[in-house]
């Protein structure tokens, strides 16, 4: 489990990621307060996906779902990369703020839009046309690319069984123009370095000191004539180390 998830979780009072001990460390009524606030965040937006009951064979209901599940997920993302839940912390309250953020994103949204597209997937298979809309299908693609479980020892991290299992039709649908090469690739690889193997088609980047961090590569000089086999547009390292530096606020003027 990722360390700052884990280290935010008991502010939340999701015990299950972190021991008791943990939990005494922190201050509480701060923790309380940080939990509080993301807390109440979350439950608003959420609401709407509380009132949603599908009924098994309503496609046009599930569709509106799945949509409604990928709107939150972006929610999340956004308000929490963005800095919307910690702004009015520094240092080492700052750090448990966005560990708390994260792991309200982890169990409020992503474990459970990981369950339900596993029980839309085991009603109708991998939601795509023309059961299901193309912008239904985008959504579940991000639902599986950030789909959460606990494994074996109870430790949270991706469920790269759920994206191992529905690859070829991810596949099938980029192939289709359903979704895009990037869909496909992006998942690909996301599985490889789950499976720690070399990436293929350099989609997944970290960021060090403004430059961008592949990883380990398949072939870093044959990165372009991975992705042209599939229709995806050319490799581009200066894009990414571009974006490295804005996101580390490194950029200048």
């Amino acid at each position: 489990m990722h360390r700052s998830i884990a280290a935010g979780l008991a502010g939340l009072g999701l015990a299950l990621a972190a021991p008791a001990a943990a939990q005494e460390e922190t201050t509480p009524r701060v923790a309380m307060t940080i939990g509080e606030r993301i807390s109440a965040a979350f439950a608003a937006e959420l609401e709407t996906l509380g009132a949603m009951e599908c009924a098994d064979d309503d496609i046009a209901c599930l569709s509106a779902e799945l949509l409604e599940r990928y709107r939150v997920d972006q929610w999340a993302r956004g308000e929490v990369m963005g800095g919307a839940f910690c702004a009015d912390y520094s240092g080492a309250l700052a750090q448990d703020c966005f560990g708390q953020a994260m792991g309200a994103t982890a169990f409020k949204v992503d474990m459970p839009n990981t369950a339900r597209l596993k029980q839309v997937i085991a009603l109708h298979g991998w939601p795509k046309p023309p059961l299901f809309s193309e912008a239904a299908q985008n959504a579940a693609w991000y639902l599986a690319q950030h789909a959460m479980a606990l494994d074996g020892d109870g430790n949270l991290d991706w469920d790269v069984a759920l994206a191992e299992s529905v690859l070829p039709q991810v596949k099938e649908a980029a192939e289709a123009g359903q979704l895009t090469p990037w869909h496909y690739a992006a998942m690909f690889d996301r599985i490889a370095r789950a499976r720690g193997k070399p990436q293929r088609y350099a989609t997944q980047i970290g960021c060090a000191e403004g430059k961008a961090d592949f990883g380990e590569v398949e072939d870093i000089d044959r990165v372009t004539e991975f992705r042209a086999e599939i229709g995806m547009k050319a490799f581009a390292p200066d894009a990414y180390d571009a974006y490295c530096v804005r996101a580390s606020g490194s950029e200048q003027g």
